[in-house]
C-alpha cells in the first residue's frame, strides 16, 4: 500500500512537471522557428524538428500518463497501465523519424551550405539549453520511474544535446567562419535522437511482448520459491510487466501441506517473499502433486 502511495505521489508530481515543461517547450518551438527563418541554420533546424518531436513528446506523455491512473474495470483488469508505454513506444518512433529527417536535410546541405547568423543560432541554442536541461532535471527530481516519463525525459535531454550541439555550431560560423560544422553539428544530433529512440523502442517493445522485465531472473524467482520447506517443485513460472513500474508472476506450486488453509499459509508467505525482490502481484496456482507430464496431452 505504502508503495502505491509513493507510486502515485511520483505520478502527480511527474504530471505537474510535464504540464509545466509542455508549456515552456510549446513556447521554445515557436521561438526556434522563428530562429531558423531569421538565420538558416540547419543545426538550428534539427534542433527545432526535435523542439517539434519534444513538444508532441510531452503531450502524449501527458495524455498517456492521465488516461493509465484511470482504473480498472470489467474490461480492463488491470486498467489502462500500459497506455503509458505505448505513449512511450510512439515517443520513440518519433524520435527515429526526426533523425532520419535531420540525415537527408544535413546531406542536402553539406555542399551547399547557406549563410549562417552565428550569434542568432547561439542565442536561440542557449534558451533551447536552459528549457530543456531544466525540464529535464525537475522530471529527474520527481523520482517517477515509469517508461513513459523516461521516455520524456530522454527527449528533453536529447534536445538539450541538441540545442548545446546548435550553440557548437552557432559559435562555429560567429569566430571562425566555419559553416561545415552547421551540418556536420546535425548528424551529431540524429546519431543522439537514433540511439534514445532506439533504447526506448527496446524496452517498450519488451513490456507490450510480455518479456521478463530487466533485474528480474525467472530460475532465481523459481529458486526463491522452492527453497521454502513445505514447496516441493514449482513450475510452469512466468514473468513479465504489466507497465514499467508493476511486475506480476505466475506459477504452478507443489505444496507439501495437510489441508487447504495449511497450502494457502504457505502461498501467502511466497507471495511475501517475491514482493521483497520487486513483484507486485503474484498469481499461484497450487498442487498437491506434480502436473502430468505435457507429452501426454493431459492439462495441468
Amino acid at each position: 500500500m505504502a508503495h502505491d502511495h509513493g507510486h502515485h505521489a511520483n505520478h502527480a508530481s511527474s504530471s505537474r512537471v510535464l504540464t509545466w515543461a509542455l508549456g515552456a517547450n510549446g513556447a521554445l518551438l515557436v521561438v526556434q522557428v522563428l530562429g531558423v527563418l531569421a538565420f538558416s541554420s540547419l543545426a538550428l533546424a534539427a534542433d527545432a524538428v526535435h523542439q517539434g518531436s519534444d513538444v508532441l513528446a510531452l503531450a502524449i506523455a501527458v495524455v498517456a500518463l492521465a488516461v493509465s491512473r484511470r482504473g480498472s474495470s470489467d474490461r480492463y483488469s488491470y486498467g489502462l497501465r500500459r497506455a503509458e508505454v505505448m505513449g512511450a513506444l510512439l515517443n520513440a518512433v518519433l524520435l527515429v523519424a526526426a533523425a532520419g529527417w535531420i540525415v537527408v536535410e544535413a546531406s542536402r546541405r553539406i555542399g551547399d551550405a547557406p549563410d549562417v547568423d552565428g550569434w542568432g543560432v547561439a542565442a536561440v541554442a542557449l534558451a533551447g539549453l536552459a528549457v530543456n536541461g531544466g525540464s529535464a532535471w525537475l522530471l529527474g527530481r520527481t523520482g517517477d520511474r515509469s517508461v513513459n516519463v523516461q521516455g520524456a525525459a530522454l527527449h528533453l535531454l536529447g534536445d538539450a544535446a541538441g540545442s548545446f550541439g546548435a550553440l557548437i555550431a552557432g559559435l562555429s560560423v560567429a569566430l571562425w567562419d566555419a559553416a561545415w560544422v552547421d551540418p556536420a553539428v546535425s548528424y551529431l544530433i540524429a546519431a543522439l535522437l537514433l540511439w534514445s529512440g532506439g533504447g526506448l523502442i527496446r524496452r517498450t517493445a519488451r513490456i507490450l511482448l510480455e518479456g521478463a522485465p530487466g533485474g528480474f531472473d525467472v530460475d532465481e524467482l523459481s529458486g526463491l520459491m522452492t527453497a521454502h520447506e513445505q514447496v516441493d517443485d514449482v513450475h510452469h513460472v512466468h514473468v513479465w510487466a504489466v507497465d514499467s513500474t508493476l511486475v506480476a508472476l505466475s506459477a504452478h506450486v507443489v505444496v507439501a501441506a495437510d489441508t487447504l488453509h495449511d497450502a494457502q499459509i504457505v502461498a501467502a508467505e511466497l507471495e511475501a517473499d517475491l514482493a521483497e525482490h520487486g513483484v507486485a502481484h503474484a498469481t499461484l496456482a497450487l498442487e498437491c502433486h506434480p502436473c502430468q507430464d505435457s507429452e501426454s496431452g493431459e492439462p495441468c
